[in-house]
Order: structure tokens, then sequence, then C-alpha cells
């Protein structure tokens, strides 16, 4: 009667698991559709490698690589990590940049679309160039880009994609919400 049940593990979704309740009151799994997705940015996230549902995101995304008869565009992906990954492998434009640092580009590419998260500082030249590009792309495609915020990234950085992709209009096209809001 007077058992515990105490339970741990090393690797976790905290960070996503905090970001969704910071962000909606409660927590929530997001879902992506990448067969709807002109634009992808990745703060961190190696979406095609691993995670949850990673083998349909895989099939998803590369399903808009393809060119076929009728076929004028592909989609773009824009990937910002810490470390080579395998969805860094397949970005058009890939940023490397030390972990620490992926919030204040998340804060400033916030700023940019008009999804509040204030400036995260100076950033150098090469930064400030990659926002500016990032936010006018995303921008040009309201409603068919998806944010996203890798698994180990902290609470601060999914609350700002989740902004991102709220400004957007993202919301119940390329991204929905699942579980307890």
């Amino acid at each position: 009667p007077g058992m515990k049940w105490h339970q741990w593990e090393a690797v976790n979704r905290d960070g996503a698991r905090e970001g969704a309740r910071t962000a909606f009151g409660g927590y929530a799994d997001v879902h992506y559709d990448f067969t709807k997705a002109a634009v992808v940015v990745s703060l961190g996230a190696d979406f095609l490698g691993e995670g949850p549902g990673h083998l349909r995101y895989a099939r998803d995304f590369m399903s808009r690589r393809r060119v076929r008869k009728g076929t004028t565009s592909m989609n773009r992906l824009y990937v910002i990590e810490s470390s080579p990954t395998l969805t860094g492998a397949k970005a058009e434009h890939r940023l490397p940049m030390r972990s620490s640092d992926i919030e204040g580009f998340a804060r400033n590419l916030a700023a940019a679309v008009g999804a509040g998260g204030g400036q995260a500082g100076a950033a150098n030249p090469n930064v400030e160039k990659w926002v500016a590009a990032v936010a006018k792309d995303l921008q040009a495609h309201k409603g068919t880009s998806v944010v996203m915020a890798g698994e180990f990234q902290p609470p601060a950085v999914h609350v700002l994609a989740h902004a991102i992709n709220r400004t957007l209009g993202n919301i119940g096209t390329t991204v929905t919400y699942g579980g307890a809001l």
C-alpha cells in the first residue's frame, strides 16, 4: 500500500513536452504533414533519421523531392544544427552552429516573421543573412511550411517553433496537435 513508482530515462522528450505545456497550457504531441510543406526549417531536428514517426516523415518529405511529370517545384529544407545528421545531409541550406546558439537563431527568426520572441542580440552577419532569407521564404509560404525544433532542444526553442507555425498559419495544414491540450 505504501509503494511508490519512480521512473527516469536518460534520453527523453522533456524539452518537447515542456515546450508544448508552456505554449498551450497542457501537454500535446506535434504531428507534421510534409506532403503539404513547401518549406521546412529544422532547428536541431533530425526528423529524417530519428524520433517518433521518422520513417513516415522521411517518406512524406521525400515524396515532395521527386520530379514527376507536371511537377515544377520541390520542397526546400533549411537545417540549423550543431552536428551532422541525415536531415542536414539532405538540406539545400545547412547552417552549422553551436547547440547553445540555436535558441538565439530561433528568437531572431520568430521576431523576423512577427511571432514575437525578441531579438537574441547581435549575431554575426552570416547568421543575420540566414535569418532574413529563411524568414522571407517562410512568409512567402504561409500555411505550407513547417518549423520544427529538435527533441533535445530546450523548451524555449519548442515554444518559438509553435509560435512561428501559428503566426504563419501552418496549424491545421502542415502542423497538427494530438493529446490533451
